[in-house]
């Protein structure tokens, strides 16, 4: 069996399976400081395709080796060391850490790599040691709450982004995501295609004097993802997959039908008669357990005994708790990294390839199910609405709709096939080996299509159009059809000049990037149809090609050293941007760093306190030139769908123009940083801390137009400024090392604020909740989105008296001149806690918390409903359920008290994200064979006031009925050979 297996790895894999013996040799490494075998060791006989890694015993085995064969052992951070066979059958290897071990590890920045020891801006590298653990279905889930700064904020609904934030961001009405480099190409779509097996490391670039090589994209900071490579040893396999079941952590406590039987006959008696028999639980009709599953199948190994491989195949199927929806996802990604001429020569060349499968189910569901009598069964056979339940007035639906039939009348899906890869190959020339050409190439391409049509039958397929002036809902449904076709192209040229002269050490490059972005995409279908002749439905399409997006920019940056203390970067980028007037299309971005590692000065250098301690300093200025509304600067017409007009039977298509501004710039940031790098007992415990300040002027913001100027009433315009200060605290404790005990802590602390410094207006309102109502305000001194509302003034039993505020002008009426800050939605503090142990050898266990503190969301679930003009819904002749807090309140009138910071809720929490327990079993199918289980919960404990489904709330701070995350149960396994 082992004889075939071997063929078929050949056959399908092409890797090299050494047939040749002389001798057998077996060994253990150990770890001099703990004396305990070492896991994971690189054994490679060199000149040979043969290789192995230690197992959890630190064992190894080689067959067939030749007598003066030598065997290299190499660990990072660990002294290489080699033998010499010589006929010996067991041979036992101590592995000694060098000085400063974990310094150098390489990080990742702009085009290129320094050590640690060496980085001079602050840069966090998060490694697989790292990673959160258990079911991880995306990539950003390895990095949830574990780096310091960086907030993520991800959604229940399967397939979508996560938010991610670092430093609060640096822009109010533009883009505050970071730039994503993946393996050189800074990519446009998102993470969720991507495998999260792939990734071997984050390198999160935070301040300007690191991201200003990016320019123009690097105001909200940069994160760097290294994929994992080939290896230089034989073939290894490596195989994960688990399986989840998921359930709803938690429900929104609304009225049972009992209650609701009560409710209705206190505060609509007249109106008992229309409530049912039913007793239904409309949040578990639409919410369902489900279960997801996830296989990654890799290879690794050196093709032709020359070229270091890798082969990865990934499937993912995630349903998520909402009726209806799915996401599938099947990724095939590899990677080649050979080297020639003594390494003067190297080449990485990766590939990506996902197709993804999405349903998305209708998110207005999970209001409905809030909202909807739970006295009425799901289903009426007598119902002329596809045999759902519906609410009616003459005959024509009414009111809010069934929640069951808006899921499952309703099909939405999409198929999206996108490529990503990357040629960077590297020539030390050999004439002048301190010179170094780089040429990077990398190519993005999305193509895919989406449907989305409704049952005719069903109320969601009723159309409501003019017949002859008069409106009629008639059951013609609608379809809609659309294809996309993207294209990203990125292409960078460089070379860099590496020389030490006596003490100083030079690391210098300058480059040129250009990339450009291309998009289309069609639409065809009759959502938007406007008129209905004959019973012969109006079909509209149309086909949008965007003009693209083209970047160009030279760049350079210089790193010295002198004397191993004293550490000095500059990065320069001139840059541009189609998507800037060709006015102001090119500006200067320059970073400046400065680090001096205070432990190697003679007064330092015996401290038995101190095992490092190295001080940064850094400044920089970035730019922004993701506009809101891309090409706002040119003169141009807009030609959509719902532009029509009539003439009999025909219609026209109707062009209008815009408005544009032509002296649009580039939002401007100038950030500042301070840092503190510290180790403790040998390293052991280790710790940095950064204070920074981050500036934006000239942030893009929508502004009123003068009366019929410029074509529109509102445009962007430069104005105002944004603060974004704060501190970043990340700790690194290993607890415990011993024999049978191995015990890490990490933990990472945020405290960041964000104020308006400047804006056009001494107040823009913003977080509309209806027909000239906000809760939200851009204003000076604030927070973005700082909330905007009444003050509730309380009976002596502490319950709100409707309708009644605070006068805080004191000018004797209660208008919007009395309305006031009250909290915001960004946290003060952001903290993550791991903890990783591994226990009598085979066991381990991790642990991964994040909090969140300072944090208030306006619950408008409640605002929106919890009011008895709502529930008895006299305008529509309904009956809606509501939140039982509306015991608390009694409010009779929604319109009256939605604008009161009665709804405005401390959403601070402490969750446990996720808790694991593994086995490995050793040598289970043979010598190389491993296999680790494990069993976990993910998202598994959560400790809040906020009554709401779940306080992480991405939408700027209003919670509408957000899409649940899961709470899931895991079952896993690793296995390798």
């Amino acid at each position: 069996m082992k004889a075939i297996y071997k063929k078929l790895l050949f056959l399908m894999f092409l890797f090299p399976i050494s047939l040749f013996a002389q001798s057998t040799l077996q060994g253990v490494v150990l770890d001099s400081k703990t004396n305990k075998p070492f896991q994971g060791v690189n054994v490679v006989v060199q000149g040979t395709g043969q290789g192995a890694s230690t197992d959890f015993e630190g064992n190894f085995q080689f067959k067939n080796l030749k007598k003066g064969a030598k065997i290299l052992f190499s660990y990072v951070g660990y002294q290489n060391e080699t033998v010499v066979f010589s006929g010996q059958s067991m041979i036992t290897v101590t592995m000694t850490s060098e000085a400063n071990q974990l310094e150098d590890v390489k990080i990742q920045v702009g085009y290129g790599s320094v050590k640690k020891k060496d980085a001079t801006g602050s840069v966090e590298l998060i490694t697989s040691k790292d990673f959160n653990k258990g079911a991880i279905t995306s990539v950003d889930g390895l990095l949830n709450g574990r780096a310091a700064g960086v907030v993520i904020t991800s959604s229940g609904t399967p397939g979508n982004d996560a938010v991610i934030r670092i430093r609060g961001g640096s822009s109010l009405a533009a883009s505050n995501d970071p730039l994503l480099v993946v393996d050189g190409l800074p990519i446009t779509g998102g993470l969720s295609s991507i495998n999260p097996n792939d990734i071997e490391t984050f390198s999160i670039l935070k301040d300007a004097s690191a991201t200003a090589i990016y320019g123009n994209r690097g105001s909200n900071g940069v994160i760097i993802i290294t994929t994992k490579k080939g290896s230089k040893n034989g073939v290894q396999v490596s195989l994960n997959t688990f399986t989840t079941y998921n359930t709803l952590a938690k429900q929104i406590d609304v009225y049972s039908a009992d209650a609701f039987r009560d409710l209705i006959g206190n505060i609509a008696p007249t109106k008992v008669s229309m409530l049912g028999n039913a007793n239904t639980d409309w949040q578990k009709e639409i919410f369902k357990p489900n279960y997801t599953t996830d296989l990654s199948l890799s290879l690794t190994g050196n093709l032709f005994k020359k070229i270091p491989s890798r082969l990865t195949i990934g499937n993912t199927d995630n349903s998520g708790l909402l009726l209806t929806s799915n996401f599938k996802r099947t990724t095939i990604s590899t990677s080649i990294n050979p080297s020639f001429f003594d390494d003067h020569l190297k080449f990485n060349i990766t590939g990506n390839y996902a197709y993804t499968f999405r349903r998305s189910a209708d998110e207005g569901a999970i209001g409905s199910a809030l909202s909807y009598d739970p006295t009425q069964s799901v289903y009426d056979p007598n119902s002329p609405f596809a045999g759902y339940t519906e609410w009616t007035n003459g005959g024509n639906p009414n009111g809010t709709a069934n929640p069951v039939a808006l899921l499952l009348e309703k099909r939405e899906i999409s198929n999206n096939n996108r490529f990503f890869g990357n040629f960077n190959m590297e020539y030390k020339l050999h004439f002048f080996p301190a010179i170094k050409a780089i040429i990077n190439a990398g190519l993005e391409v999305q193509n895919g299509d989406g449907m989305l049509s409704t049952n005719p039958n069903a109320r969601i397929g009723l159309q409501t159009l003019s017949i002859g002036g008069t409106s009629q809902n008639l059951p013609i449904g609608y379809t809609q059809t659309n294809w996309w076709h993207n294209k990203n192209h990125n292409v960078s040229y460089q070379l860099n000049y590496t020389k030490k002269i006596n003490k100083l050490d030079i690391d210098a490059l300058v480059g040129y990037n250009y990339q450009e972005f291309q998009y289309q995409s069609y639409y065809s279908g009759n959502k938007n149809a406007y008129g209905y002749a004959g019973y012969e439905e109006v079909k509209v399409s149309d086909v949008y090609t965007d003009p693209g997006n083209k970047l160009s920019a030279i760049f350079s940056r210089v790193n010295l050293g002198y004397n191993d203390k004293y550490l000095f970067t500059a990065n320069f980028r001139r840059d541009g941007s189609s998507k800037i007037s060709n006015v102001n299309k090119y500006q200067n971005f320059m970073g400046y760093a400065f680090a001096w590692k205070i432990k190697q000065e003679d007064f330092l250098k015996d401290s038995k306190v101190f095992s490092d301690l190295k001080l940064r300093l850094g400044y920089g200025e970035v730019g922004q030139q993701d506009l809101p509304v891309p090409y706002d600067w040119f003169k141009r017409y807009n030609t959509a769908n719902n532009n029509y007009y009539q003439f009999g039977n025909d219609f026209v298509i109707i062009s209008k123009p815009e408005g544009y501004n032509q002296n649009l710039k580039w939002e401007n940031s100038k950030k500042y940083n301070v840092g503190f790098d510290f180790g403790f007992l040998n390293n052991r415990l280790k710790a940095s801390l950064d204070l920074y300040v981050a500036k934006t002027t000239d942030l893009f913001s929508q502004v009123a137009e003068g009366a019929l100027q410029n074509l529109r009433i509102y445009g962007y315009r430069n104005i105002g400024s944004l603060e974004s200060k704060g501190i970043d605290l990340s700790v690194n404790y290993n607890v415990i090392q011993r024999k049978n005990l191995d015990v890490n802590f990490n933990y990472n602390f945020t405290y960041n604020k964000l104020t308006l410094t400047d804006l056009f207006t001494d107040g823009l309102l913003v977080g509309g909740i209806g027909l000239q109502q906000f809760t939200q305000i851009h204003k000076v001194g604030l927070a973005p989105y700082s909330f905007w509302v009444y003050e509730q003034v309380y009976d002596a039993n502490g319950k709100p008296i409707e309708g009644v505020f605070v006068d805080r002008n004191h000018d004797g009426v209660i208008d919007s001149k009395d309305k006031y800050n009250y909290k915001k939605p960004q946290a003060d503090y952001t903290m993550g806690f791991m903890v990783n142990a591994t226990m009598y050898k085979n066991w381990d266990f991790s642990m991964a918390w994040k909090a969140s503190f300072g944090n208030y969301v306006y619950d408008q679930v409640s605002a929106g409903s919890a009011a008895a003009d709502v529930i008895n819904n006299t305008q529509s002749g309904t009956l809606n359920n509501a939140p039982v807090n509306f015991n608390d309140s009694n409010f009779t009138k929604i319109n009256s008290t939605k604008e009161s910071d009665y709804y405005i809720t401390d959403a601070s929490f402490l969750k446990l994200n996720n808790v694991t327990v593994g086995y490995k079993f050793n040598q289970l199918f043979g010598e190389k064979t491993n296999m680790r289980f494990y069993v976990g919960v993910q998202n598994a404990l959560i400790i809040t006031k906020y009554r709401g489904i779940d306080p992480e709330v991405f939408n700027n701070g209003i919670d509408g009925a957000i899409f649940p995350r899961a709470r899931m149960y895991m079952l896993g396994a690793n296995i390798n050979f």
